[in-house]
């Protein structure tokens, strides 16, 4: 359901205002803040809402601050879903034209990054925040 930009977000009962709003949207988010962990912790952090954007992406056009995004990003990390999303942003950054060391292998470079894991929570952060 969708009214002015509002957004129902049937399976958690909560009623999201427009993205566009900054203003009310930071409100709104950091009102109901206990209930997002509640959400991540059952579920994800990339929960999508009415099948059309995560909770991540809402949360990051709201600018919630990259200390609690990262502590959430902490309790979904090993989930098969954030293990692909971070090999996606990862991707991204590397095939990206104007960001990526574009001479070097990138597939070796991101099997490298994610192998070893050496990208913790705010630096794959910092590269979503490129592409959202």
């Amino acid at each position: 359901m969708l009214f002015e930009g509002y957004m129902h977000w049937k399976e958690e009962r909560l009623l999201i205002p427009p993205l566009h709003e900054l203003p009310i949207l930071r409100r709104y988010l950091s009102f109901i803040s206990y209930r997002i962990w509640g959400i991540v912790s059952e579920r994800s952090l990339l929960a999508v809402v009415n099948e059309k954007i995560s909770l991540l992406q809402i949360l990051l056009q709201a600018n919630w601050h990259n200390f609690t995004l990262c502590q959430l990003l902490k309790l979904c990390w090993e989930h098969e879903e954030t293990k692909a999303w971070r090999s996606n942003v990862l991707m991204k950054f590397l095939h990206h034209p104007n960001l990526a060391p574009s001479k070097y292998r990138l597939e070796a470079l991101c099997d490298a990054f994610i192998k070893t894991d050496v990208l913790g929570p705010e630096h794959i952060l910092t590269l979503a925040r490129t592409f959202y």
